[in-house]
């Protein structure tokens, strides 16, 4: 082995505590935390994106929903489930923009392999004003099918008449084949 070989060896791979570090780790270990930040970072944009959009609703119990999931996209719709809103997650799990969302309902994204079933039950939960929990198979721009599990929260203005849904919605694809 050369010494040059050797020196660049014992860089990479530097001992402390007879625990060998090496740089590879360190970096996935920065990773985490960053992709953790960006996470929180557009957590707080959707708290005020949605806080600014619903002045005469917005409570901290709307607030602690959104902090406590996991999700890759916010839809905001009125009552009649015309989108209002979505976030920027929307278009990275669904591919389409935010212009061409708004106005239309989120059926749009489904297809011949949606539930009839599960369609059903979001449809009576929805027309009693209860949270909404579940999975569906939707469609992405490109065609491609995705599970997406939804939790759909009705929102109340300050006299307690219904006024929005917001659906919470998470791209579980990757964790079940279907």
């Amino acid at each position: 082995m050369s010494s040059i070989f050797t020196i660049t060896l014992f860089k990479l791979f530097m001992k402390k505590n007879n625990r060998i570090i090496s740089p590879i780790s360190s970096f996935s270990y920065h990773l985490e935390n960053y992709n953790g930040l960006i996470k929180d970072f557009r957590k707080n944009n959707d708290v005020s994106r949605i806080g600014s959009m619903l002045k005469d609703c917005y409570t901290s119990e709307l607030t602690n929903n959104i902090y406590q999931y996991d999700y890759d996209a916010l839809v905001l719709t009125d009552i009649s489930q015309n989108i209002l809103w979505v976030n920027d997650g929307f278009k990275n799990m669904t591919g389409y923009t935010k212009k061409f969302a708004i106005g239309k309902k989120p059926s749009f994204l489904q297809g011949e392999k949606t539930s009839t079933i599960v369609k059903r039950q979001l449809r009576e939960s929805l027309a009693f004003n209860h949270t909404y929990f579940g999975s569906i198979i939707n469609y992405r721009k490109n065609g491609e099918l995705y599970l997406c599990q939804i939790t759909i929260l009705p929102i109340y203005n300050l006299d307690e008449k219904l006024k929005y849904y917001m659906a919470i919605e998470k791209d579980e694809t990757k964790m079940n084949r279907f």
